[in-house]
């Protein structure tokens, strides 16, 4: 077993005998064969460091601290408002053998004193993409990119989101259909990712 293997089982075993409840019932059956896939499949999507990355309503880890034990490339910040959860977050890092920095704040308080700052933005299974965007776009350099992972509504998502990329002066980049089209070697465990950047 590999050192990105080592880490990501011992992640697994964390997050599935974790008493605070960090992922639905459902999704502790689906860790190991779902969701560590899909968080290991955005990181590779992800560009060349190194940058810096913040991962925005890490929770249970996904994809921060998957995307921290195989890209280590990567500077990477994780965040999310509960202490439980950031708690679990930073002994997990450590139990792991990576490098990560864990805030445990609102995204629109640490984008007050952190905008700017970031190069890569990550969001899976945060909130709908008319409520992510001003939960990440502030954090993004003048070149910076959110990678926000959704479901198969994407597509609604997106369309309900155009006041809101207009408000905060942001354009989508790439969708999940331009993705599908550009990469040959997509497979089952590719996740559905709307990319956005600041608008020109």
């Amino acid at each position: 077993m590999g050192v990105e293997e080592e880490r990501l089982a011992v992640f697994a075993a964390a997050v599935e005998e974790s008493p605070h409840n960090l992922v639905s019932a459902r999704a502790v059956t689906e860790i190991r064969t779902r969701h560590i896939p899909e968080c290991v499949a955005l990181a590779r999507m992800l560009p060349d460091g190194p940058l810096r990355l913040l991962d925005v309503g890490s929770g249970g880890g996904f994809p921060g601290l998957v995307i921290a034990a195989v890209r280590e490339d990567l500077e990477v910040t994780l965040l999310d408002s509960t202490r439980k959860k950031t708690e679990f977050l930073a002994e997990t890092a450590v139990a792991m053998g990576v490098d990560v920095a864990v805030i445990n704040e609102r995204a629109e308080e640490a984008a007050m004193s952190r905008g700017g700052r970031y190069d890569l933005v990550t969001a899976r299974a945060v909130a709908p993409l008319e409520r992510l965007i001003p939960w990440t776009v502030p954090f993004l350099t003048a070149s910076g990119l959110v990678y926000a992972v959704k479901g198969d509504r994407w597509e609604q998502e997106l369309d309900a989101a155009a006041p809101a990329l207009r408000r905060w002066g942001a354009s989508v980049v790439a969708t999940p259909a331009d993705i599908h089209q550009q990469d040959d070697d997509a497979t089952a465990d590719r996740p559905k990712v709307v990319i956005i950047g600041r608008a020109p």
